[in-house]
């Protein structure tokens, strides 16, 4: 609920001034960038008249290698291109048109800069370290084998990837894969659930993370293959020349359709959720703008609420099952990798 109403508030201030309306802000949220811009509040007025708007920002460090001066940490004030663009050249640096830094001098930088989904990644990253290690010790100082505190809670689902995931998809090759499994799942599960916080980065929603976390699965899935796999699809065996022949191009393709189809599946679908609750909260100021009645907004507003709620709630159910279906089908398909021909 209170998602929803810093939604409502930042959407509504947004709408209210600024240039900047309700698709912006939609857009604005689930790109990634260098600083959380919560909204802009009026502050004053311009000397031409108009209001004056202060953004709210939770700035995020540059951070900057420069051959001849070294590293350099700092953290700009502003969000809009002109702002940040000030404050660079403060410190001898300038804003390409690709939105890239670059230095005066042109020499070549090394930016490693934080985002917001570095950020939360990193924060994800520190929280599982930190659960993983509190399950440990909770194991360790167990009583006839009865987990306590944090552990009582993870293992049903321990044990669900396990039994239910691993076993049947890798049988005796279970355990062995079963930590990159785990790992895996609570990871996508626990980002996903931040992203659906205040102040969220829409970690998933990200094709390039997704792209790395199929990257990987592939990988693995292309080291572990067995003899008959790369049989199958180099030489299909049992059949005659001419068919070998027309089918391998056919099961190069599917090598490589399977880790699209894990990047795609995740992308699109929390994607999807973040777009469709901005969307719906964003129909309030939309119909009250094309209305040109606040009571409109007001009463559209109950309706937005409504399914906003729902949607949330839904959401919490995707943030699991989308964790569950990257990890059951990179166990599928890391099975049928390894099956030896009978």
């Amino acid at each position: 609920m209170r998602n929803l109403l810093l939604a409502v508030a930042s959407l509504s201030l947004a709408w209210a001034g600024g240039g900047e309306g309700p698709a912006d802000f939609i857009l604005e949220h689930v790109k990634d960038s260098y600083d959380w811009h919560i909204t802009d509040i009026p502050w004053g007025k311009n000397p031409d008249g108009t209001t004056h708007y202060l953004p709210v920002v939770v700035p995020l460090p540059r951070i900057l290698y420069h051959p001849q001066r070294g590293l350099s940490v700092f953290f700009v004030k502003g969000h809009t291109r002109a702002e940040i663009q000030a404050e660079l050249e403060k410190r001898g640096f300038t804003l390409t048109p690709e939105g890239k830094i670059a230095s005066l001098d042109c020499q070549p930088l090394l930016d490693l800069s934080l985002t917001r989904t570095a950020f939360q990644l990193l924060l994800v990253g520190l929280v599982l370290v930190w659960i993983g290690r509190a399950a440990a010790r909770a194991y360790a100082s167990a009583l006839q084998g009865v987990p306590r505190g944090i552990a009582r809670w993870l293992e049903p689902v321990i044990l669900f990837i396990r039994d239910e995931v691993a076993r049947p998809a890798l049988h005796h090759h279970a355990d062995r894969f079963l930590p990159y499994l785990l790992s895996v799942f609570f990871f996508i599960w626990l980002s996903n659930l931040f992203g659906l916080t205040p102040l969220n980065s829409n970690i998933m929603g990200n094709i390039t993370l997704t792209f790395l976390l199929a990257l990987l699965s592939f990988i693995l899935i292309q080291v572990n293959g067995s003899r008959a796999y790369w049989q199958h699809i180099f030489w299909y065996p049992g059949v005659p020349v001419w068919l070998k022949i027309f089918m391998m191009p056919i099961e190069i393709i599917g090598l490589f359709s399977k880790p699209f189809a894990l990047m795609m599946r995740l992308f699109a679908n929390i994607l999807a959720g973040h777009l469709m609750m901005l969307s719906i909260i964003g129909l309030i100021f939309i119909l009250a703008a094309i209305l040109k009645s606040v009571a409109a907004g007001f009463g559209v507003a109950v309706f937005s609420l409504l399914l906003g709620l729902f949607v949330m709630a839904l959401e919490t159910l995707v943030a699991a099952l989308q964790a569950y279906i990257f990890t059951l089908l990179t166990a599928v398909f890391l099975g049928m990798a390894m099956e030896e021909s009978h």
